[in-house]
């Protein structure tokens, strides 16, 4: 068993070993060689973190054009590159690339030259905004202080309406109060003119009762006095007939007869009934 695991170890430490012996080779193996000089072609020495990539990017200005270097170099591994080795990178990519800046160059300084316009013109609209913020605030400050004094005055405002709606509230009670006891006379008066006017219709009743009888009273007087009229008329003519007779005697100087003295004696007594008849109409008149 021990055997065993020695020989694993063993196994284990001669596979590292050659390993590392791989890629030292592989390492050693991985060389640059420029092909011979060329007028149109340019050297230069690879430093320490670069890579075909870059330098591509640096010097060509596209990355994606490293595979065109293995036209004028020959790589063992063109993935491994170390510093100090030589690299030959054409000039005409690289005036290509040189044009390419130069127009770049060019359209950049064209923009460089339209944002400078446009930064002038900024600056000249950014000079026309602060100038309207410094106005714009210092309308701001006059409408503060105006804000101000409104809300001091909202302020008193609502101190009067407090002060209103206090005075309102007191108001109210009195009317409430005066409200309530102007009811209570006109519900007084009301009931007293209810009673007055039934004590007056009461009254009116008795007046028409007493009106009636009266009515009555004076209908039967009147018949009464037509009946007196009647007799007393009756009695005239009986007066009359005897002061006829009276002077009619006086001429004669006969003596009277028994008839004649019985006329005589009706006629006082209906004149004395006649005279009794008057007196007792009179004295009911003046009641």
């Amino acid at each position: 068993m021990k055997m065993i695991r020695g020989t694993l170890k063993l196994a284990l430490i001669l596979y590292i070993c050659a390993a590392l012996s791989g890629v030292y080779v592989l390492s050693a193996s991985a060389r640059i060689t420029p092909h011979d000089g060329d007028d149109e072609t340019m050297l230069i020495t690879i430093e320490k973190g670069d890579t075909l990539w870059d330098l591509c990017q640096e010097h060509l200005k596209d990355p994606l054009r490293w595979r065109e270097l293995s036209k004028y170099n020959d790589f063992t591994n063109p993935h491994l590159i170390y510093p100090g080795e030589k690299l030959r990178i054409p000039l005409a990519m690289a005036k290509d690339v040189v044009e390419i800046a130069q127009e770049d160059l060019m359209k950049q300084q064209k923009e460089l030259e339209q944002l400078r316009a446009e930064l002038a013109e900024s600056e000249a609209t950014r000079a026309k905004h602060e100038a309207n913020i410094r106005a714009l605030n210092e309308s701001i400050d006059k409408l503060n202080a105006q804000l101000s004094e409104v809300q001091k005055e909202l302020e008193k405002a609502q101190e009067e309406d407090e002060q209103l709606a206090g005075l309102r509230e007191a108001t109210e009670e009195q009317l409430a109060g005066l409200r309530e006891a102007t009811e209570q006379r006109l519900a007084g008066l009301e009931k007293r003119i209810e009673e007055k006017t039934e004590e007056t219709q009461k009254e009116v009743e008795a007046v028409k009762t007493q009106l009636k009888v009266t009515d009555e009273h004076i209908a039967a007087t009147q018949a009464d006095v037509k009946t007196l009229l009647a007799q007393v008329e009756t009695n005239q003519k009986a007066i009359n007939e005897v002061k006829m007779m009276l002077k009619n005697a006086e001429g004669v100087h006969e003596e009277a007869s028994t008839s004649k003295r019985a006329l005589v004696f009706l006629t006082t007594v209906a004149a004395g009934i006649g005279w009794f008849a008057i007196n007792a109409f009179n004295g009911g008149s003046g009641e």
